[in-house]
């Protein structure tokens, strides 16, 4: 059975395992992550710093070599075709430099060698870096890495000042172009795993080097984190990436190295499916246990219950076996003391009758109070249904509730547009109006029985205020020894609530708690009804005066611009026609007419017919143009007219909006719609004939 004590003692012991199992697994994923997180960024790392290494001990191989240069071969004190040599055999020993170029004092080339260029004209180098750096501070400048225009390969500048050994004065730069792709090759050749990178990224966030030179032709940027962990990657991916710094000169290179975190975190993708089967296997022994452990628990008392049906039979020899010595066997005690009392309680089934009918009596009496409250109840809802302003109907209804129930203090809270306060409203007690002068509210969830009361949408009552902890100590209503608040209500949404005072303690019981709970919820209603009506008065009002304006406007705009004089061509002025027909034109015998049917969506609402009079000419297309505009427009003045009585009528039915259908009835008419339509087309036309003939399904005719 679903709904039986062994389903949901199985249901319970499986839910407890699987939530154990389960808080357990999580950790375990988490720590096993946090872990591998570990030792992918320790692995990242130490791989950054190795590449970090190399790449220095590079540089500085470089840097040695020119120093040697300067230091030992003694470059400044030889004349410049020594220098030359000495130079061009640097470049034969070694592949690093692409040139090298020694600068006189004031910046000015004297000496170029090139492995792969020949050299022209020297230049002046006055204001470059390479100089002017070295120079100044009289110690080796490293430049930014740049690449050829023709090979796009990486170069950087290393520039080594030559001081005179007396003076102390820079005499000479020597400048070596030095080759980058070394540096590339590195980074190529590093051991890395699928789905790791290694690569150099400089001050300005662009990527110098990558064990994918593509990377780096593409003139990829990256910015690099602050600290080292999970993170996006250069390709955009997830990563758990690694950093390490190198400081060549004014220059800082961060080495970067990373790994996909599906590399990284593979092994906690293996605890997780382990951890998931081990789940299933102990959801499934769980369950077998949890049946078996039902099934004790639950068979004595299938006894027991079975034992308990053939009591209520009528048959009381019946006595429970009792095996068990835990809370079950008490039960079989307990059953078999209660069947012993029943057989000795039959012989004095009279006098339990007699206190039986007592207390139904008394029941009785408890009703008649209730529905004498009841009663008053919808009293209080007759007295407050015909008012339908909200500032006329809340002190109605507080002082209906003061005079019907007897309490001191009624007041009505309603909350704030943000809905953090409870704003008094309405009150009938001197204090309560001096509470309404200066404007009282309390923080909702925060301040009095009214603030909880609205928090938790539910009741909430001080039978002795002296002792409750949420209790506002009002200045105004020092009198007061008991309080109950009870939420407004619409649906699910609290509007306010209501507050009743006594100055007796203890004046609540569980009777008037239910039937004031009622009352609050009549109240809410009729506020609710209140705001309604308000908001449907506002918007029929704004639908009767943007009706008017729209009508008035293009009946303005139509007789000010087609000169119509009257809704007949007759100088005897406006007259209602009774008969339509068809006369000839002055000038042959008869009228030019032209005749318009009154369309909306389709169906047919009448014709519109205008007559020439005394007019010989035939309609322009510009006047039939405006006539069937005018009949389109008057079409839907005549629908909006229907639609509207038909309103009035609909309403009339209901009670709330029975002073709407009034007003809606007053102020426009169907047969004044036509008449001013039939006005404005014969002021519009001079000398013709207007006539407006309607279908009967649609409403009278009028001319």
């Amino acid at each position: 059975m679903k709904n039986s004590i062994r389903t949901r003692l199985a249901i319970t012991f499986v839910a407890l395992a699987a939530s154990l199992l389960f808080v357990v697994g999580a950790v375990l994923a988490w720590q096993s992550y946090l872990t591998d997180q570990r030792r992918a960024v320790e692995l990242q790392r130490e791989l950054a710093s190795r590449i970090s290494t190399q790449v220095a001990s590079y540089m500085q191989i470089r840097e040695n070599t020119l120093r040697e240069l300067i230091q030992v071969r003694g470059l400044s004190e030889l004349d410049r075709d020594q220098q030359t040599n000495l130079l061009s055999e640097l470049l034969s020993y070694t592949d690093a430099f692409d040139n090298l170029t020694l600068l006189g004092r004031n910046g000015r080339e004297q000496i170029v060698v090139s492995r792969t260029n020949i050299v022209g004209q020297l230049s002046d180098r006055s204001t470059a870096p390479e100089f002017t750096v070295p120079k100044a501070k009289k110690q080796i400048y490293y430049s930014p890495v740049h690449f050829a225009e023709k090979t796009g390969e990486p170069y950087l500048f290393i520039s080594v000042p030559i001081t005179d050994i007396r003076t102390g004065a820079v005499t000479n730069v020597l400048v070596a172009n030095v080759r980058f792709k070394p540096v590339w090759d590195l980074l190529a050749s590093m051991p890395l795993g699928k789905g790791s990178n290694a690569y150099i990224v400089d001050a300005n966030n662009r990527i110098i080097a990558h064990n994918n030179p593509s990377v780096v032709l593409r003139n990829t940027l990256f910015t690099v984190p602050d600290q080292d962990g999970t993170h996006i990657g250069a390709s955009g991916n997830n990563v758990v990436l690694a950093t390490d710094k190198i400081t060549l000169g004014d220059e800082i290179f961060t080495i970067v190295a990373e790994t996909s975190t599906s590399e990284a975190f593979a092994g906690i993708i293996r605890t997780e499916l382990t951890i998931a089967l081990l789940f299933l296997i102990s959801i499934t022994l769980a369950s077998v246990l949890g049946w078996l452990a039902a099934r004790q628990i639950v068979e004595p008392i299938e006894d027991l219950a079975a034992t308990a049906e053939r009591v209520t039979a009528g048959d009381l020899s019946q006595k429970v076996k009792v095996v068990r010595k835990d809370e079950i066997g008490a039960l079989g005690v307990a059953f078999n003391t209660m069947t012993a009392q029943l057989r000795g309680l039959i012989g004095t089934l009279e006098q339990r009758v007699a206190e039986r009918t007592a207390e139904l009596e008394e029941s009785s009496i408890r009703i008649e109070k209730r529905a004498s409250q009841l009663e008053t109840i919808a009293d209080v809802a007759n007295s407050v249904a015909s008012l339908q302003d909200v500032n006329e109907l809340l002190p109605s209804i507080t002082r209906t509730i003061s005079d019907r129930f007897g309490f001191y203090h009624t007041g009505i809270f309603l909350l704030s547009e943000d809905k953090e306060y409870a704003v008094l409203r309405a009150a009938n007690s001197e204090g309560g109006q001096k509470m309404l002068a200066r404007k009282h509210q309390l923080r909702v969830g925060q301040e009095g029985v009214v603030g909880h009361s609205i928090a938790q949408k539910r009741a909430h009552i001080a039978l002795d205020v002296g002792e409750d902890a949420v209790f506002f100590d009002n200045p105004d209503l020092q009198a007061t020894h008991s309080e109950m608040a009870l939420p407004l209500l619409i649906g699910s949404d609290v509007i306010g609530a209501l507050d009743v005072q006594s100055e007796q303690p203890n004046a609540f019981l569980n009777e008037d708690i239910e039937v004031l709970t009622i009352l609050a919820n009549q109240v809410a209603v009729a506020i609710e009804n209140a705001r309604l009506f308000q908001q449907s008065q506002s918007a029929l009002q704004e639908l009767n005066q943007t009706s008017q304006r729209y009508v008035s406007n293009e009946w303005k705009h139509f007789a000010a611009s087609s000169k119509v004089t009257g809704y007949r061509a007759d100088e005897a002025g406006l007259e209602p026609i009774t008969n339509v027909s068809t006369d000839k034109e002055r000038s042959n015998g008869n009228k030019p007419a032209q005749n318009i049917p009154i369309m909306l969506r389709g169906a047919t609402l009448g014709m519109l017919r205008i007559d020439m009079g005394e007019r010989t000419r035939i309609y322009t297309e510009e006047e039939t143009n405006l006539i069937k505009t005018v009949a389109d427009r008057l079409a839907l003045a005549l629908e909006s007219a229907r639609l509207l009585e038909d309103s009035q009528r609909a309403a009339i039915k209901e009670q709330i909006i029975a002073e709407i259908t009034g007003k809606i009835g007053s102020s426009i008419n169907l047969r004044n719609v036509l008449q001013t339509a039939v006005e404005e087309l014969g002021h519009a036309i001079p000398g013709s004939e207007i006539i407006i003939q309607l279908n009967p399904k649609t409403s009278s005719e009028a001319k």
